[in-house]
């Protein structure tokens, strides 16, 4: 999809945010997951972009806002399987008297 050379920028942009901040936001695996469908949809739609009179510093940056977002999807994913893991029973004590 050929977009303005504001549009190309604002959405790398805007996958950067999702990526260095929105992703920091997230408390609990639950939000992670709503957060990975978010970045996964953008992701595509960044992907998709082109831009006939971007500069190549726009076009690195680009290449950089994917690799980024693919990066926090993998720490998403090993944050999301640590949260749902069952928490260790801690050891109960009992007193004997006698």
């Amino acid at each position: 999809m050929n977009v303005s050379v504001k549009e190309f920028r604002n959405s790398v942009d805007h996958l950067y945010r999702m990526a260095n901040v929105d992703y920091h936001a997230c408390v609990g695996a639950q939000e992670l997951r709503y957060w990975v469908e978010r970045v996964e949809r953008v992701i595509g739609l960044v992907e998709a972009l082109e831009c006939k009179r971007a500069k190549p510093a726009d076009l690195e940056e680009h290449g950089k806002s994917l690799e980024a977002a693919r990066k926090r999807l993998e720490q998403a994913a090993k944050r999301i399987q640590e949260q749902e893991r069952p928490e260790p029973k801690k050891p109960t004590l009992t007193l004997c008297v006698h």
